[in-house]
């Protein structure tokens, strides 16, 4: 007998406003590869500004979406989450994109690599990473999962002339298909024991399933946050990352450190805490998080500590900063939850402030982020050091900047969950991020001596100088006004789509 093929059927109003963000940014990719065609190369810079602007009315509708999503649900048949926990999370991928955006133009010129599918390529990967924080489906993680990283792959060997971005490239993407092999078998083993990919309904299966917990589906669920893991750059599932941060273009670098884990991180939330949280597997998975989370930690601050490249060791600082964010995913509470977004807000403005400062100081045909190149910056370019300074001492966790009330909220969720032997890893290993955080920060205020090379950093431009001001002043007022964020993100919080809700 012939099975029964639904009819299709034309997406609802609904549904369409429910993806709004989304399907402005898809436009603005498409658009770009159509207007890359007829522009020339002197007017390349026309493109990032199309790029901004596709940008900033995709975050028009996701603030639009924030107050006509009081009460959160689901479109496209219970496939895309249309809360606003994904709209938080959308609103920290659209700034972290328009401060790339910004930055690129100036660095992409001075290193002879300014093509138009540069912004194209930026935009894909953004949509892919929308998608991602409000899919309430694993089929729409994994498409989204894929979106977003083939667009970064190209991204990482953009550098086509320099055999350090195409072993990037390459490095990055023999991760990514580990990752995506983990993850996919992860999903068909869950699919196989409850029947559903929506997560809404796997909840409810594995509700109803009671006490009993089949091997196979333990298995599934360790597959697909191994999975997940290798995108935020957790140990020890981190290979490579601080090799593929070094050799791609440092503007790629600074989108893809940021966006990428704050986009997994959603995931991991609305899958392991809400999803899987309430649950009777929560005791089994809780201990794989547990571990990872302290690797993380100890193994990304303890290998930063023998760096000599700022951008590796911001690669394994990300390790280390991933650790601290597992925290809020390991102790199954508001509170934990509401901490890991500040986190992620913190961390987004703070790292980006951090690489910014890298790009925009790019000589031609090569990024300077070696230490001795870093050497005596603030004689040359004091508000550019201080800027420095400031990122590092962020995320170092020093007050009252917004790393330090990040980390306290995350290592409070865990006290106040009983978790208070992970609370006192996260202190010490952040004890040991101070010695390579302050190392910097030195550096750049040491006179070189008269046989070190004086570096030609690049001139800073209006919109370099105008991304260090935001930074700077998002660093320092989520680390004053720390009710702001932390109000929006208890908002976030409950309004995150119940796991029960279709």
């Amino acid at each position: 007998m012939l099975a029964v093929i639904p009819p299709l059927v034309t997406p609802s109003g609904v549904d369409i406003l429910g993806i709004l963000p989304e399907v402005i940014l898809a436009g603005g990719f498409v658009a770009l590869l159509m207007l890359d065609l007829v522009t020339s190369q002197a007017h390349r810079g026309r493109l990032a500004a199309f790029a901004l602007v596709a940008v900033a009315a995709s975050f028009g509708s996701t603030v639009w979406g924030w107050f006509d999503a009081g009460t959160p649900h689901t479109v496209y048949s219970g496939s895309f989450a249309y809360d606003r926990f994904g709209l938080f999370i959308n609103a920290i991928i659209l700034i972290s994109t328009a401060l790339v955006l910004m930055i690129s133009p100036q660095y992409l010129n001075r290193r002879g690599l300014h093509y138009g599918e540069y912004y194209s390529l930026i935009l894909a990967a953004a949509t892919g990473m929308m998608i991602l924080a409000g899919a309430s489906s694993l089929m729409v993680i994994f498409l989204a999962i894929e979106l977003l990283s083939i667009a970064l792959y190209i991204l990482s060997g953009f550098s086509r002339t320099e055999p350090r971005s195409h072993e990037a490239a390459m490095k990055y993407l023999l991760l990514g298909g580990f990752a995506s092999g983990f993850l996919l078998f992860g999903m068909a083993l869950i699919y196989g024991e409850t029947g559903h990919t929506q997560l809404a309904q796997i909840a409810a299966a594995l509700q109803n399933a009671g006490n009993s917990v089949d091997p196979l589906l333990m298995a599934g669920i360790a597959l697909l946050f191994v999975g997940l893991a290798f995108k935020i750059s957790a140990a020890p599932f981190h290979t490579w990352t601080p090799d593929v941060y070094q050799g791609a273009p440092t503007s790629v670098t600074t989108f893809m450190s940021v966006t990428t884990k704050v986009a997994a991180f959603a995931t991991l939330i609305r899958v392991f805490t809400y999803t899987l949280g309430e649950t009777t597997v929560y005791d089994r998975w809780k201990i794989i998080v547990y571990f990872v989370a302290i690797a993380s930690m100890v193994v990304g601050n303890v290998a930063a500590l023998r760096q000599n490249s700022v951008k590796r060791l911001l690669g394994y600082s990300g390790i280390a900063q991933a650790g601290y964010i597992l925290i809020g995913v390991v102790v199954l509470s508001p509170l934990g939850t509401i901490a890991s977004l500040y986190y992620l807000a913190a961390y987004a403005v703070t790292n980006i402030g951090a690489f910014a400062v890298i790009t925009i100081m790019a000589g031609r045909g090569e990024d300077m982020d070696s230490y001795d190149s870093l050497r005596g910056l603030a004689f040359r370019r004091p508000y550019v050091a201080a800027a420095m300074s400031l990122f590092l001492l962020s995320l170092g966790g020093f007050p009252p900047t917004a790393g330090f009330f990040a980390k306290f909220f995350v290592f409070a969720a865990a006290i106040h969950a009983n978790q208070v032997p992970l609370a006192l890893w996260g202190i010490a290993t952040s004890a040991v991020s101070v010695f390579y955080y302050l190392r910097v920060a030195l550096l750049m205020y040491t006179r070189p001596t008269a046989d070190q090379p004086v570096y030609n950093w690049s001139r800073t431009s209006f919109a370099g100088g105008a991304v260090l001001v935001f930074t700077g002043a998002g660093t320092l007022v989520l680390g004053i006004f720390v009710t702001l964020v932390w109000t929006i993100a208890m908002a976030a919080q409950h309004g995150i789509l119940p796991a029960g809700v279709i």
